[in-house]
């Protein structure tokens, strides 16, 4: 079954929905949530990627990528495949369809996917994924099996990655990220610096010639006095 189910965005990972089976009865999934937050921030990097499935021990992460949104779900490895990409397709169907009963068109939508700044902001589309996710719970029941039959979804050439790679390569790009905050700081230090010497340095140079015409300056106006 998809023990797990997220919708975010692609360009920075951001959650929007989630829902959990109950942790406490299986922690072994606990380490699985952090896994997935970690993946959902680095699929914005995987330019191209639509589809896609990443396996992580006894799990596997499948995800779909359509108009800067992701769907992600976590299920089992013996859960067919196809069948995890059809529950994708449906979540995507039906989370669009609230988007439009909520939105008058898609280009309305999409802007405020993007001008979203806090997580969650659709958690209440959870209830509509739990009814979903009932009817794919068990992949042998007959509606599992008509919905494998109805499916156009073509999963032989899907890219099947290792999560990690995927947390490797996430962690190189954050220390490329650290690295390059450093340098644009060390620029901007190096830049103030160079000013400030440079502002010294005409102090310096011109101080000297400053002080006599102030002087020369003075003893004018004193004899126009006098």
């Amino acid at each position: 079954m998809c023990e797990t189910t997220f919708i975010g965005r692609a360009s920075d990972g951001l959650i929007l929905t989630e829902t959990w089976d109950d942790l406490s009865s299986n922690r072994s999934l606990q380490s699985y949530k952090h896994q997935a937050k970690q993946i959902l921030k680095s699929i914005g990097n995987d330019k191209g990627v639509e589809k896609c499935s990443i396996d992580s021990g006894n799990y596997v992460f499948h995800y779909i990528v359509d108009d800067g949104i992701i769907y992600m779900t976590l299920s089992g490895k013996s859960y067919p495949k196809k069948l995890a990409f059809s529950f994708l397709d449906e979540i995507k169907r039906l989370f669009i369809e609230e988007l439009r009963r909520e939105f008058a068109n898609r280009s309305e939508f999409s802007t405020l996917i993007n001008s979203i700044d806090k997580p969650y902001y659709f958690i209440k589309f959870d209830r509509i994924i739990q009814r979903c996710k009932s009817e794919y719970k068990d992949p042998n029941s007959n509606k599992s099996l008509q919905k494998l039959n109805d499916s156009l979804i073509e999963v032989t050439n899907i890219m099947r990655r290792n999560v990690d790679d995927i947390l490797l390569r996430g962690e190189n790009l954050n220390d490329v990220e650290r690295k390059a905050n450093d340098l644009k700081f060390a620029s901007l230090e190096f830049s103030r610096a160079a000013k400030k010497l440079s502002f010294h340095a005409l102090i310096q140079k011109y101080a000297p010639i400053l002080a006599i015409l102030v002087i020369i300056f003075v003893i004018i106006i004193w004899k126009l006095i006098l």
